[in-house]
């Protein structure tokens, strides 16, 4: 422990003498994703020492790192224009190089890099640097002399381009941190690229040995420890990589990627709320556009509707082409109180207009599109999508009931009831399925199959008004001359179970019906009673005063 603490303290003499403290303090920034924050200290460094190559090269990583290659390769040419000596520059314009797609330049720019950092000193310390490290107050003091490598650090940013470009080259990486490490052992960054090399060939093993390594040397090294964390989240080991990522946190709560990394498997459990926090956290940090955009995605799956709208639309100021806002805002508007299906069709149309051959377009985007084309009274339209959605996942047979209603709408009575029986045939049904196949069958005056979907509805609950109103409203069609009287028991059972303020027109209508049963009996003090409930409701009733006056009872 005694050794791992020697060269923790080690590793910040070494940061600190050869790179000035403000310039490590902008590097520091960067590997926490603090982009923003980095540029302007990267920018007040260049004010001091406009002529300094690592500024160039570390500040050009910064943007390398937040996906802006272009700026990012506009700062390592300046850097090479400046300070032509300078090797970490010429390891940026290969970077870039190897990225585009142009092998041979890169190759090129990398040797030219390794042959200058062979002769290359560093400007603000000597190669070779004696350090006195007290281990404790009960401890000796122990001196230790070492070579600080610009070679070696050459190597280990050449090495990191070959793991993590699309186009990689582990087997280059290994021989080259492995030189890296023989030029300066004592660094733990080229400890973690390596683990970093043996993650990208699925040997977790290896990876975590290297990683443990990294972090024996830097007990605080929250880069070491996060590796560990990814490496058990690729695992499924999410509890612990959680607990990793947890201490990251308390050993640097500035370090963003930590939280960012748990907010992603508090929402891979579906437990949205936390990954709301921790990435609104991640935010405090770094309040980038990309990061915004992620965060109104975790707002969106944890049904913070109206939140998610804000942030979509934030983020959208400094990012217009990022096709996924328009997606989280479609979702958002239409499933927001109050909803605006206005807004919602306007995002998804601007969705699809977006998307391009690398947008992931999933089913629910059409489902959206089509919900949103239904509110906006768009059935037909409506319908194509909502048919490409059904396409996309057959097994979604709840969607059978979407486009049901939306035959529904368009008075297409025996489609209606065509896919109202698929959605019933996977044993997804539920009242509304039942109510809407009662009508269908109703306006198609099939009043058999209407009234059995009239006692599924009543079965369903049997303490909702509706069911028994339809039945009565069946039964009228089945005993058009009132021979039998069908309606009479449901039309009571309605009127038991409504609401007056909320279903006035059809309670008329059943009072209406029991009056005519009653009058039918002769039994004038029940149609008086009945036809006062139709006065009682609508006052200007012409039809039942006039029956009233002239009964004689």
């Amino acid at each position: 422990m005694k050794k791992n603490k020697l060269f923790f303290i080690f590793c910040l003499f070494v940061s600190s003498s050869i790179l000035s403290q403000p310039l490590f303090d902008a590097i520091k920034l960067t590997t926490n994703e603090q982009f923003s924050k980095a540029d302007i200290a990267f920018t007040s460094e260049l004010t001091a020492q406009p002529n300094n190559g690592d500024i160039y090269f570390y500040y050009g990583e910064n943007y390398f790192k937040n996906d802006n290659l272009e700026m990012a390769n506009k700062f390592y040419q300046k850097g090479v224009e400046l300070n032509a000596t300078n090797p970490l520059c010429y390891v940026g314009l290969g970077k870039v190089q190897w990225y585009q797609g142009k092998e041979a330049e890169a190759k090129a720019s990398f040797f030219k890099a390794v042959t200058l950092a062979k002769k290359y000193e560093y400007s603000n310390s000597p190669k070779t640097l004696e350090i006195t490290v007290s281990l404790g107050k009960n401890s000796s003091v122990t001196k230790a002399k070492y070579v600080i490598n610009s070679e070696a650090t050459v190597l280990m940013k050449i090495a990191e381009v070959y793991i993590n470009a699309e186009v990689k080259n582990i087997a280059e990486a290994h021989i080259l941190l492995a030189q890296s490490i023989k030029l300066e052992s004592f660094n733990p960054e080229a400890y973690i690229l390596t683990g970093d090399a043996y993650m990208e060939q699925n040997d977790g093993s290896k990876a975590i040995e290297y990683y443990e390594k990294a972090e024996k040397m830097d007990e605080k090294s929250v880069k070491a420890i996060l590796r560990q964390g990814q490496l058990l989240n690729r695992a499924k080991n999410y509890n612990l990589a959680l607990d990793l990522y947890k201490k990251a946190s308390l050993i640097d709560s500035s370090f963003a990627p930590a939280y960012r990394e748990m907010a992603e498997i508090y929402a891979r459990a579906g437990q949205f709320n936390n990954a709301v926090a921790k990435y609104k956290r991640y935010l405090e940090i770094n309040n980038d556009c990309d990061a915004r955009g992620r965060y109104a995605g975790f707002l969106l799956e944890g049904k913070h509707y109206t939140e998610s709208i804000v942030e979509a639309n934030e983020a959208i100021k400094c990012d217009v082409n990022n096709v996924y806002l328009y997606r989280y805002l479609a979702y958002a508007y239409f499933e927001a109180l109050p909803p605006n299906y206005i807004l919602g069709l306007e995002s998804s149309k601007t969705f699809f207009l977006k998307a391009n051959e690398d947008t992931k377009v999933i089913p629910k985007d059409y489902e959206y599109q089509a919900k949103l084309l239904s509110k906006n009274g768009k059935d037909s339209m409506a319908l194509i999508y909502f048919l490409k959605a059904m396409q996309l996942q057959p097994e979604k047979v709840e969607l059978n009931g979407e486009i049901a209603v939306t035959y529904m709408k368009m008075k297409k009575w025996a489609e209606a009831i065509s896919f109202f029986d698929k959605k019933i045939a996977g044993n997804k049904a539920n009242i509304n399925d039942y109510f809407g196949l009662t009508r269908a069958y109703y306006f198609s005056k099939d009043f058999v199959k209407s009234d059995s979907a009239t006692s599924q509805m009543i079965r369903l609950q049997p303490d909702l008004a509706l069911g028994y109103l339809w039945k009565a409203k069946v039964s009228v069609q089945q005993d058009l001359k009132n021979e039998k009287w069908l309606a009479k028991p449901f039309y009571e059972m309605y009127v038991n179970k409504a609401k007056p303020e909320e279903n006035k027109k059809e309670l008329i209508e059943a009072y209406n019906y029991l009056a005519a049963y009653y009058a039918e009996k002769k039994d004038c003090p029940n149609v008086k009673i009945y036809m006062q409930k139709v006065i009682d409701l609508d006052a200007s009733n012409v039809q039942a005063k006039k029956v009233i006056s002239e009964l004689k009872c």
